[in-house]
């Protein structure tokens, strides 16, 4: 199944390919993402697992590609481990997703679908996207907590609209995994 909401696509749009959780697991991650950008003044978004980001082929590409690479691939079983961050902005803080051969089997697909450069990957979930100290990431992760033992398994691919600022992006269409 395949649900596309149709907004004009711009040439200069960017696209990303994303795995959100569902249920409790979505609602408690939601609910810290909302409260930490509350707090820190930071952009709210939805919480996810980038499978392909920064994408900047046509939308039609892009959506051809979800729903071939969703048709050939299976929802599986994704562990959230510990809490951590990076110097980035979508790496300031976030919790790491254990790795699994299912996903990276589905980045594979997506990438070479859209015939995109094979970089190094790093499965997470992000938490803020703020530009913070050392010292209040490791505030905040005392707060939030060191370890995300939640498991869950997602049944869709999601294409999502990521021109501009966390706040304007959206969602595209989305393709249930093949059951």
């Amino acid at each position: 199944m395949s649900e596309t909401k149709k907004k004009p696509n711009s040439d200069s749009d960017t696209f990303a390919l994303w795995l959100k959780p569902e249920n409790e697991v979505y609602d408690a991650l939601k609910r810290i993402i909302d409260s930490l950008s509350d707090t820190y003044g930071a952009p709210r978004f939805d919480p996810h697992i980038t499978v392909a980001g920064n994408i900047t082929k046509p939308a039609e590409a892009v959506e051809k590609t979800v729903l071939e690479v969703a048709a050939q691939s299976e929802p599986m079983t994704l562990y959230l481990t510990e809490t951590d961050y990076r110097d980035t902005l979508y790496q300031s803080l976030f919790v790491h997703t254990a790795s699994n051969d299912a996903l990276l089997a589905l980045r594979e697909r997506c990438l070479s679908g859209l015939r995109l450069e094979h970089k190094p990957y790093m499965p997470h979930i992000s938490l803020l996207y703020k530009k913070l100290e050392t010292a209040e990431k490791d505030r905040i992760i005392e707060q939030v907590g060191s370890r995300f033992d939640f498991v869950f398994s997602p049944d869709k691919l999601y294409m999502m609209r990521t021109t501009g600022p966390p706040d304007q992006w959206e969602e595209v269409m989305y393709a249930s995994l093949n059951n």
